[in-house]
This record gives C-alpha cells, sequence and structure tokens, in this order.
C-alpha cells in the first residue's frame, strides 16, 4: 500500500505542485502545512515502531520489542504540538499575520493557559508533561470560545438574541463550527489521556478477612471468599466491599475461574465505573479456608472522558458534513 501510494504520488508529482508561495511563516498556511508534517511524523513513528521487531528479527535474527516508552517519548511532543496548533490555526491570519492580528487574536488565550498552568502548579501538580498539556488545552479551549463569543456579538448586533445567534452560527457556518466541536472533543481526549497516564494508582496487597485497604481515596474491604461449579469450569470468588469514600457500600467481586483445560486459572476483574475514576480488583492468590487474600487494587482516572470526547467528537463531525445552510441572494 505504501509503495502504491508513493508510485501514484511521483506518477502526477507535476499536477500536485502548489499554486503559489507561502508569503509567511507566521499564516494560516503555514500552521495548516505544520500540522500535516506533524500528523506525518506521528504516523510514521507508530509505523516504524511497529514494524521494526519484523525488520530486525528478519536481518539479524533477534527479537526487539518496542514498548510504550518509545512511542510515549516520540508522540507525546508530536501530540502536544499538534494541540497548540489547533488553537493557532483556525485564529491566525491568512497570508501573513500582523502584529495586530496575534494580539487581538490570542493575548486572552495565551494569559488563560499561563493562569491554569500556575493554577496546576500552586494545587501541587508536578508533571511538566501534564501542566503542558492541561494549560495548552485551556489556551485552545479559551480561542474557540474568543471566536465563538465574537461571532455571537457580531449576529446579536444584527437584532438576534444569544440562543438563536449560537444556533444560527451553527446550523449556517456548520463546517467551521462542527471542526470547532472536533478541536473541543480532541482536548477533552488529551484531558482524559493527560489524567489517567499521571493520576491513575494502583497497588497489589494481601488482606485478612475483615482487613482494609486504603488507595486513592477509597477504602476497600475483604470480606471473604465462595467457592462454586459453574457449568464448565469452577470459580473462587472475593467479596470486597467499599467502605470509605465515593463509592461506599458498593460491593465488588473479583473471582479466579478454573477451567479442566487450562493449566492456570482465568482471572475475572471486577471495577465501578465513574466520571472521574475506575476502580478495578484483580484476585490474586488465596488461602483455601478463605482466611486470605491476595488482590490488585487500581484506581484509573479520568477515562470515561476519553469516551466521552470520542462522543463529541462524532458530533462535531456529524455537524461538520451537513449542508450547510446559507441565505438566498
Amino acid at each position: 500500500m505504501v509503495l502504491t501510494a508513493l508510485a501514484l504520488i511521483a506518477w502526477r508529482w507535476d499536477d500536485l505542485g502548489a499554486q503559489g508561495a507561502l508569503d509567511s511563516i507566521v499564516s494560516r498556511e503555514s500552521a495548516f502545512l505544520l500540522n500535516n508534517v506533524l500528523l506525518v511524523a506521528a504516523a510514521f513513528t507508530v509505523f516504524f515502531g511497529t514494524v521494526f521487531p519484523l525488520l530486525s528479527e528478519a536481518a539479524r535474527g533477534v527479537k526487539v520489542s518496542v514498548g510504550a516508552p518509545f512511542f510515549n517519548q516520540v508522540n507525546v511532543p508530536l501530540f502536544l504540538s499538534l494541540i497548540f496548533l489547533m488553537g493557532v490555526g483556525p485564529l491566525i491570519a491568512w497570508r501573513r499575520a500582523s502584529l495586530d492580528n496575534l494580539k487581538r487574536n490570542f493575548v486572552w488565550p495565551v494569559a488563560a493557559g499561563a493562569v491554569a498552568a500556575l493554577i496546576l502548579r500552586v494545587v501541587g501538580v508536578r508533571p511538566v508533561l501534564a501542566v503542558t498539556a492541561l494549560a495548552l488545552t485551556v489556551f485552545v479551549a479559551a480561542t474557540i470560545a474568543v471566536d465563538l463569543l465574537r461571532a455571537t456579538r457580531a449576529r446579536r448586533a444584527m437584532g438576534e438574541r444569544a440562543l438563536a445567534a449560537l444556533g444560527g452560527l451553527l446550523l449556517r457556518h456548520n463546517r467551521r463550527y462542527g471542526g470547532f466541536v472536533v478541536h473541543l472533543a480532541v482536548l477533552v481526549v488529551a484531558v482524559g489521556v493527560t489524567g489517567s497516564q499521571a493520576w491513575s494508582v494502583h497497588t497489589e496487597t494481601t488482606l485478612q478477612r475483615g482487613e482494609q485497604t486504603e488507595l486513592g481515596g477509597y477504602r476497600v474491604r475483604f470480606d471473604g471468599l465462595r467457592e462454586s461449579q459453574e457449568s464448565n469450569h469452577g470459580k473462587v470468588t472475593g467479596t470486597f466491599t467499599i467502605v470509605g469514600g465515593r463509592g461506599a457500600g458498593e460491593v465488588l467481586e473479583p473471582a479466579k475461574k478454573f477451567y479442566p483445560q487450562e493449566q492456570s486459572p482465568i482471572a475475572y476483574v471486577d471495577y465501578r465505573l465513574g466520571f472521574v475514576d475506575d476502580v478495578y480488583l484483580v484476585l490474586g492468590d488465596f488461602a483455601r479456608d478463605g482466611s486470605s487474600a491476595t488482590v490488585k487494587f487500581q484506581v484509573n482516572r479520568m477515562v470515561s472522558w476519553i469516551w466521552i470526547g470520542g462522543l463529541i467528537l462524532t458530533l462535531g463531525t456529524v455537524l461538520a458534513v451537513l449542508p450547510e445552510r446559507r441565505k438566498a441572494a
């Protein structure tokens, strides 16, 4: 597929030439160009990291694993740059941006991002990448708000009410504002990814019956084990109760399933999903008499935001592809 695509580009090279040169690096055209370069770089990074173990094994006969650290180290800066360009691209002027244009469009968003970074540091957020990512999301959200407020104010000056003016913008300029909704979805996903990486916590501990463990604002008590026989396997189920903090009173029942044809048991994970936190329990080793059990206790932060961002992205795409409603001349 790659070779076919490259062959088509080479074949049509003369037809694919640009119509004109860039007038300035500080322009919307340059922002779009850099955006595409970063997307291609991210795609190449994923492609290279995926096929490198196969190439290494074919060339040297040695298996080399490429894990998450490689992708994070290379792609995180690329995607932070893409988020920054999401805020710059829609508001910067075409051809050449003047100093007045930059001040008018970006002073308040930059200030909002800087204040957000300061607040995050004050409240105790230490990872630099987390602070940078969240500050950039605030910056981009502020650019969207600036554009929407200006357009709504202009329609209100023509006599429309606020809600009617906002609805008119979404319907008559749905491609532009559908794109903004997609940008907003990417911001929600970015916040979810940042939160899940920076604030998720996990532990593994052995509890006696009636003993508690605490993690991430949750206290979980081990209540005991029970054994049951299913149609094709045996099962040992642990009973754990959230006794403090958020979700108090909920019962989680992770288990181990023992199949006759399997040498090792298969874990059944129980979980509690929430808007901010997801709680997971995995049953480990246990005493035959049910007096104690080892449990892996994990609190994942803001994973639900990733799914919510996906839903918003779908809605933004639907809005963007609708036919534009324009008044007849």
